[in-house]
């Protein structure tokens, strides 16, 4: 089995070694479906990453996570889902039923339904980082205009291929400066994942750009005829503006990666 995952584009080689334990310990032997959310669930349990316990909170002091998995030409995905650990088991059990995509209350209402109990994912880091973005908001006056500073984010995912069958798999709590009820790349289609014939990939990075270049898909869609290390370079460089991403893909040559900045990752 081949197995990448990532801790966010902008976060920092150091965290390598958090990356390889959640690998590590997420790989399920002949199931490359169970190993992507396995991967991205222990990732969504290490505090350090922006995903389940430690993600972000929005400028209200709420979190809302987003999060997908994709696999034999079927999608699960959740948005702005609140207090559950684990926003990728989610869903996952999304992924097994009639719908694709789920969001707010009713993701949260489907998620007791489902047997998730509630759970506070926030963090005193994170605390301490809304007391900076209220300050630094107050100081603009304007949340387009500091919204703008804002570069990359810290979505954790995962991607994994085994006899010609691929998987993907994301999470995130979201970007800096985020109101209620905003949704970014992570979870849809296209955009922040994607995995078919030719391979899977998961991006991450400032996730409204990434939105409008479909990224994910067109990465995917570049294997075969860039090759996997190729196709990721081409979306990154795309982003001829300055706003990050990071892109992590599994195919039939392997693993690749391509990122405007640093990003953590590690590899089996």
């Amino acid at each position: 089995m081949n197995v990448i995952a990532h801790g966010g584009v902008g976060s920092p080689r150091e965290m390598d070694d958090d990356v390889l334990k959640a690998v590590r310990k997420g790989v399920v032997d002949d199931d490359v479906f169970g190993t992507v959310i396995d991967v991205v669930c222990a990732l969504e349990d290490d505090p350090i990453f922006n995903a389940g316990t430690g993600s972000r909170m929005r400028l209200d002091g709420s979190i809302q996570m987003d999060a997908a998995v994709m696999y034999g030409g079927e999608v699960g995905a959740v948005g702005c889902l609140e207090k559950v650990k684990n926003p990728v088991k989610v869903a996952a059990e999304v992924y097994k039923g009639p719908y694709v995509f789920l969001v707010g209350q009713d993701a949260e209402r489907f998620a007791r339904g489902m047997g998730f109990e509630s759970y506070d994912p926030s963090t005193e880091k994170r605390g301490e980082e809304l007391l900076k973005m209220q300050n630094k908001l107050g100081e603009h006056q304007e949340l387009k205009k500091v919204y703008d500073m804002v570069d990359g984010g810290d979505t954790v995912g995962c991607v994994a291929s085994l006899d010609g069958e691929y998987a993907a798999a994301v999470s995130t709590g979201g970007t800096s400066f985020c109101i209620r009820g905003r949704v970014g790349d992570s979870p849809l289609v296209g955009c922040g994942f994607y995995a078919g014939e030719h391979g899977a990939v998961v991006t991450t990075g400032k996730g409204e750009e990434i939105i409008k270049r479909l990224s994910a898909y067109r990465c995917y869609a570049g294997i075969p005829e860039y090759g996997l290390k190729g196709a990721c370079e081409m979306v990154v460089e795309e982003f001829t503006d300055g706003a990050s991403l990071g892109v992590i893909a599994v195919g039939e040559e392997g693993v690749a990666s391509a990122s405007s900045k640093q990003m953590s990752q590690a590899s089996l």
